[in-house]
């Protein structure tokens, strides 16, 4: 119990009433979060056991999306199309973790023990040289076990990110990733095949 306490209190007198508030407002969020959850988890087009949305979240079109069980979007996720009628699939224990932005435009199926950390970008349509042009779709798979590292971003011309692979952070991955790699750099190369 000392080492929960820890983390909000530092045992002196005064320290009580500032860790009081952040206790409170932390078991106050949490609770609001598992609520949230259960709304959203009869919002999707399909969803398995065990969903965890935090709060920010920002998700459209969640009827065009198919999420597995035990799934997990952080804090201030965007998940968007700019299309109606495009499809995500998010297999079973992935996770999506705080600030990161993924646009399924041009549809994307992201596979089972999937992990894409904080502040990455993930887009599957482009414009081309003129911004304001429909948008063209790029349908994207990004296989199971990848880690996508934060702030890594993933271009729409990357089309397949490659089972059991990394992506360092930070790296903007241009093309696509050949199964058991590790890409890094921008834009990033393969750095070490995983045997």
């Amino acid at each position: 119990m000392k080492d929960k306490l820890l983390r909000f209190w530092n045992f002196k007198p005064l320290g009580i009433f500032i860790s009081s508030s952040i206790i409170i407002k932390s078991t106050l969020i949490s609770f609001y979060e598992k609520v949230n959850s259960l709304f959203w988890k009869y919002n999707f087009l399909k969803c398995g056991t065990k969903l965890f949305i935090q709060r920010g979240a920002i998700i459209r079109y969640p009827n065009n999306i198919d999420l597995g069980n035990n799934v997990s979007i952080g804090r201030n996720v965007n998940i968007s199309s700019e299309f109606s009628d495009s499809k995500l699939i998010l297999g079973d224990n992935s996770q999506i973790n705080k600030n990161v932005v993924i646009d399924f435009t041009g549809g994307m199926l992201i596979g089972a023990n999937v992990l894409i950390s904080a502040d990455a970008y993930i887009m599957s349509h482009n414009h081309g040289l003129d911004p304001k042009s429909i948008p063209k779709k790029i349908f994207k798979v990004i296989n199971d076990n990848v880690w996508i590292g934060a702030r890594a971003i993933v271009l729409p011309q990357a089309q397949n990110i490659g089972k059991n692979s990394i992506i360092a952070a930070g790296s903007v991955v241009t093309k696509d990733v050949p199964p058991n790699s590790i890409v890094a750099g921008n834009p990033a190369k393969i750095i070490k095949t995983i045997c």
